[in-house]
């Protein structure tokens, strides 16, 4: 396989330069089909307006339109709604979380760069990367 789920944690790297967004880039040349769910949409233009808007605004929105965009289902729902994530989950987190499990077989990894959800991640046995 060479797909990776990516959280907003990793996909705002890729918006504006932190520290670890030269080893994200590098990173996601080996996975050329990426995935995330659709709330990404809203938290990339959220971010992007309250980084000060500019082209920030085209710039979140292209990095959308690079990702295969998994609706919000019932079934996703469902589960961030009632799994016992371990940790426990903010609202958002426990969405990517039961995102990415509905795709376990699709998907080679979780990138993300948030410590309570890669470690939940990986107590659901989910191959987790956070390139620095």
């Amino acid at each position: 396989m060479t797909a990776a789920y990516l959280d907003a944690s990793a996909l705002v790297k890729l918006m504006r330069p932190e520290p670890e967004t030269e080893a994200l880039v590098e990173a996601l040349a080996q996975w050329p089909v990426r995935i995330a769910s659709e709330i990404v949409v809203v938290e990339l233009t959220c971010t992007a307006h309250r980084l000060g808007g500019g082209d920030l605004i085209p710039r979140a929105a292209a990095i959308a339109d690079g990702l295969h965009l998994i609706p919000f289902s019932t079934a996703i729902r469902e589960r961030a709604s009632t799994t016992a994530f371990a940790p426990p989950l903010r609202a958002l987190d426990a969405i990517h979380l039961a995102t990415a499990l509905e795709l376990r077989g699709d998907i080679d990894a979780l990138v993300a760069y948030d410590d309570h959800l890669c470690r939940a991640a990986q107590t659901e046995q989910l191959a987790v990367h956070s390139p620095n």
